[in-house]
């Protein structure tokens, strides 16, 4: 009785603060009109079930509680302050009309999860991320796999920017080793790897890609449930169930960083021009790729007056190359092959390669642009083996190839001129899988 007790007094108080903070308003333009219908504690006062009566067009009340939800951080740190207990609960919102239909804890749980997952991600203006980022209190920021200057220049400029908000607890973390040639950018030392679980966090953050099968051991630590956000321009759908922005438009996820930098009227300093621009430069080829806009250079020549060294980043970015990376560059185009009257060029590489050429796997990254660059060749393709019965194959293609298009079929994606997938088979299966395809497509039939 005692601790059923304890439970209702802690709920009630709860509902109490949670009412007041709303009553003043939350800074949040997505909350309308809502009311604080009851609060239900967990036995072990670990969380808090606050549920909402929430009123207005469909629309309004999906907006509300999604507010509500990125804001669950904050307010939970407000309530904190009347709360006399040495861990405060995790709050969570849920819309009134799951009370009549469950009665234990964990069917509404079950059932709000399901429901999550069924639905689509929904879709944020830049107001409405911004919002979402200064309302939360902890970040969990993670990437793909296998990350490049894009994944990782837009991490660090978001976790500056979350910084300039005042955030201070924010981890960043990526399944892969950081490449050398990014070793020198701002926070770069901050990034963990998928063996150290983030302490409890708010708020999941997925940048450059939009999918938690990118993130590779990473989505262990994101429970389901968990509020994640994000931020990509590749052409595929985000996680069921999360909100966020997908725009192709943006030549980078960098450039849709800068976008929510320019939202939020933070100017630049030279340590989030630096990850910007790293970001928005190796994804676009120094400039080379066809996703290269307008809107691209004005961008770049904003982040080069905001006093970065740009002569000496592009040379950490794209000449500075390693012995290990060259031998390895010298071994794959040894092995170069031409195919389909020589509009396809296609190398491999496997881990028994870098164990013989004392090289990393890091050491492998941005070859395939070489080949792409042979006269007449309209895709550039490369297979790595580094994992037992995977293979990882990337697709490079000049503007009248769908490479993410022609992948998607295999469960990869990505651009239209640079697109991957990971096959579970053989190298020689993987190579003649292809093949075999590409045949079969009208632009190769001969």
């Amino acid at each position: 009785m005692k601790a059923k007790g304890r439970t209702l007094r802690v709920g009630t108080l709860i509902k109490e603060e949670i009412a007041k903070l709303i009553t003043k308003g939350l800074k949040d333009p997505r909350i309308g009109f809502v009311s604080i219908m009851d609060v239900r504690m967990s036995a072990d006062l670990r969380y808090a079930n606050v549920y909402v009566s929430l009123f207005g067009s469909e629309s309004e009340r999906k907006s509300s509680l999604v507010g509500l939800q990125n804001s669950a951080g904050w307010i939970r740190h407000e309530v904190g302050k009347f709360l006399h207990m040495r861990v405060l609960p995790e709050i969570r919102f849920f819309s009134d009309d799951t009370l009549d239909k469950v009665y234990h804890l964990e069917d509404v749980f079950e059932e709000i999860h399901a429901e999550q997952r069924q639905q689509p991600m929904l879709k944020l203006s830049l107001e409405e991320a911004v919002a979402a980022l200064r309302t939360g209190t902890r970040f969990y920021i993670v990437s793909h796999v296998n990350p490049d200057g894009d994944a990782i220049g837009s991490m660090l400029a978001l976790r500056l920017l979350l910084q300039h908000f005042g955030v201070t607890e924010i981890v960043c973390a990526l399944d892969g080793k950081v490449p050398d040639s990014f070793s020198e950018l701002p926070g770069v030392k901050s990034i963990v790897n998928a063996d150290v679980a983030p302490e409890e966090y708010d708020v999941a953050i997925l940048v450059d890609c939009g999918q938690l099968s990118r993130i590779g051991a990473l989505a262990d630590h994101i429970p389901a449930g968990k509020q994640i956000l994000i931020f990509d321009h590749h052409r595929e759908d985000g996680e069921p169930g999360t909100s966020g922005i997908i725009d192709i438009e943006y030549a980078a996820a960098g450039e849709l960083i800068a976008a929510l930098y320019e939202e939020a009227e933070v100017p630049w300093t030279p340590e989030s021009a630096a990850c910007i621009y790293t970001a928005v430069a190796t994804d676009t080829g120094c400039f080379r790729f066809s996703n290269t806009t307008s809107q691209t250079h004005r961008l770049a020549a904003e982040l080069i007056e905001s006093g970065i060294d740009v002569g000496r980043l592009n040379q950490q970015l794209f000449s500075n190359m390693s012995g290990q990376h060259f031998e390895v560059m010298r071994h794959v185009l040894s092995r170069v092959e031409l195919h389909f009257n020589g509009s396809v060029a296609l190398s491999w590489i496997d881990n028994a390669d870098l164990e013989q050429l004392g090289a990393r796997r890091e050491d492998t990254e941005n070859l395939i642009n070489i080949w792409q660059s042979i006269n007449k060749v309209q895709v550039a393709i490369f297979f790595k083996s580094f994992y037992p019965g995977k293979i990882s194959v990337s697709f490079r293609s000049n503007n009248s190839f769908d490479s993410a298009a022609f992948l998607r079929s295999f469960g990869g994606g990505g651009h239209a001129c640079a697109a991957g997938a990971t096959l579970e088979m053989s190298m020689e299966e993987a190579r003649d899988e292809i093949l075999s395809a590409l045949a079969h497509h009208e632009q190769f039939q001969q």
